[in-house]
């Protein structure tokens, strides 16, 4: 396999994968010991899919074609929102999103009332929060975190992207 088909190889798995694929994944499926480097060539497609309808994106290091953000607004499709999220998901979605890893009883606290099982349940179903694991305390609580659809659902690349809460704050005044 000569470099131009390495290249197009990548860029046909990228497209054709039903989730975004990691430099990990994509390495091993390239070979492990192939003598191109996947670096260079994810940073090539990445380059010559700029000015594109769809560009390559990448996410916490996992990589999928998407949408130009400038088209956007052309395509929208109007589909019928088969739910919203109640206030109390938004808010333990925000909570999560600005202080994970974060207990229950941590939301709970920050936000003054108590955490249902189905705020929790509907952000898990949306795959936009995981537990990340438990923490060394009594009871050992679950902690969680934002998961990989959060990011890509609010177009972040990563949750250092989220705006800072003074720039909220200023907008929100």
């Amino acid at each position: 396999m000569d470099y131009n088909l390495a290249k197009k190889f990548i860029e046909s798995l990228i497209f054709s994968a039903s989730e975004p694929l990691d430099f990990k994944n994509l390495q091993k499926i390239l070979g492990e010991n192939s003598m191109f480097d996947l670096e260079k060539i994810l940073k090539e497609l990445e380059e010559d899919y700029v000015d594109r309808g769809i560009v390559l994106e990448v996410t916490q290091g996992r990589y999928f074609f998407k949408t130009s953000p400038v088209l956007e607004p052309f395509l929208k499709i109007e589909t019928k929102k088969t739910r919203n999220l109640s206030p109390a998901a938004m808010e333990t979605l925000a909570i999560i999103s600005y202080h994970q890893p974060v207990t229950r009883a941590e939301i709970e606290k920050i936000r003054g009332k108590p955490v249902f099982r189905g705020t929790l349940d509907s952000l898990l179903e949306l795959k936009w929060i995981k537990p990340s694991g438990r923490r060394e305390t009594p009871g050992r609580p679950v902690t969680w975190i934002t998961d990989f659809e959060f990011l890509r659902h609010f177009g972040l690349k990563s949750i250092a992207d989220l705006p800072k809460v003074d720039e909220l704050e200023s907008i929100i005044l």
